[in-house]
């Protein structure tokens, strides 16, 4: 008996027309949104199963330690610090996972503060949405698409926060040639499959001599999204917690390849197995706090302090550290917005 109904859409179509669509290449960076957040074949946007636990890709710090007291402190100390305008305090936090990070913040803070808060949830991952309103059913929160959304909801004025973040933005992947910067490209055919070219690109990166064929990661397409809504935030403060350091040279230095890894059943793929299963796991790179440092500064805002997992801890609460590796490779960048007369 034939079937009536349509055929779902396969993958091999998707790429092969794509890729046709592209003249046969394309830039890592948009592989890595497709392969991320395509409508139909995503990771975030249609395959993600879980965040933390067992049978999730990938863990992080909000679903492996107590990080909900230390962030319910600072946005204690900071709330008195914006202009409110009369208005509630608002909080937004972007990508917010699971909820697991949403729901010790606002334990912390008990019902009757609860009253006098806005919470605000920035995802773009519908399956994740899904587990968050699952995790915070009967709190009040409010979910939005784009921080544009939220903004406009807190008058511009809010205390923003995110918990690895960045790092799931696309990445532009660039190899040195001894020379200069080229840009990675991702060439398919159905004969041969998936292979990469080299492009050269003019741009400037913070390494006097790096080695031959080192490979580095820009997340070009944050600041891009950045520039999209701090014309919308009048005032407050912005906490950014990611994987990362600060300076192309201290990153890379020892990591010839880069950093660019995928995550699949918590096993970290490197080199060639980025490249597969597309769309079925993560795929991330460390973040440069000193481009955050200098965009933001850049944008108008100012930065208030920059340091690692353990003092952050120490300042703001009982969270555990993980491990001394893990407490080492989280920074936390603490970014303020003054409110300018007549905005």
């Amino acid at each position: 008996m034939s079937s009536t109904g349509s055929r779902p859409p396969r993958l091999k179509d998707f790429l092969e027309t794509t890729f046709a669509n592209a003249g046969g290449s394309l830039s890592f960076e948009r592989f890595m949104e497709l392969a991320l957040y395509d409508p139909q074949f995503g990771y975030y946007s249609a395959n993600i199963a879980d965040v933390g636990g067992e049978r999730a890709d990938f863990s992080t710090w909000a679903t492996l330690a107590d990080l909900g007291t230390p962030l319910a402190n600072w946005i204690r100390k900071e709330i008195p610090t914006v202009d409110w305008n009369r208005q509630k305090p608002n909080l937004i936090e972007i990508g917010a996972g699971d909820g697991s990070l949403a729901a010790g913040i606002l334990k912390q803070f008990g019902w009757l503060e609860r009253r006098k808060l806005n919470y605000h949830i920035v995802d773009r991952s519908g399956p994740l949405r899904e587990k968050q309103r699952q995790k915070l059913k009967g709190k009040s929160v409010s979910w939005h698409e784009s921080m544009q959304s939220a903004l406009a909801a807190c008058d511009g004025r809010a205390i923003i926060f995110s918990n690895e973040l960045v790092d799931a933005f696309p990445a532009i992947w660039l190899r040195w040639n001894g020379g200069n910067w080229e840009e990675i490209y991702v060439n398919f055919s159905p004969e041969k499959g998936l292979g990469e070219s080299f492009v050269a690109i003019d741009i400037e990166i913070d390494w006097e001599t790096p080695p031959p064929g080192q490979r580095v990661e820009f997340h070009r397409s944050y600041f891009d999204w950045q520039n999209g809504w701090l014309p919308d935030f009048k005032c407050g403060s912005i906490l950014t917690i990611d994987y990362g350091d600060s300076g192309t040279e201290k990153i890379y230095r020892n990591r010839r390849n880069g950093t660019l890894r995928g995550y699949h059943r918590q096993q970290r793929i490197e080199g060639p197995g980025v490249y597969q299963r597309f769309g079925k796991q993560d795929l991330t790179a460390d973040v440069d706090f000193a481009e955050l440092i200098r965009h933001g500064e850049w944008s108008g805002l100012e930065t208030v302090k920059l340091e690692n997992q353990r003092q952050f801890l120490e300042r703001f609460g009982t969270g555990r550290v993980i491990s001394d590796e893990a407490a080492e490779a989280f920074q936390v960048l603490h970014q303020k917005k003054l409110l300018v007369e007549n905005s």
